[in-house]
């Protein structure tokens, strides 16, 4: 679940198919990762940085399908 708050209330909401499946594919990726010798707390923050950076070129230009 995931929620959205505003100044009167709090709604939840269910997890979309693409969410949960973003979420099983990062996980296996950073157990794998982290059998390599990276900390959880290295792995989240640069995870946060290129999910960020991803965000920043989706919203400046449109990606071209493969």
């Amino acid at each position: 679940m995931t929620t959205a708050c505003d100044e009167k209330h709090t709604e939840m909401k269910p997890i979309s198919n693409c969410r949960r499946e973003v979420e099983v594919a990062m996980v296996e990726m950073l157990v794998g990762l982290q059998k390599r010798g990276w900390s959880a707390a290295e792995l989240a923050l640069e995870l946060a940085d290129a999910s960020e950076d991803l965000v920043m070129l989706i919203a400046t230009k449109k990606l071209r399908p493969h």
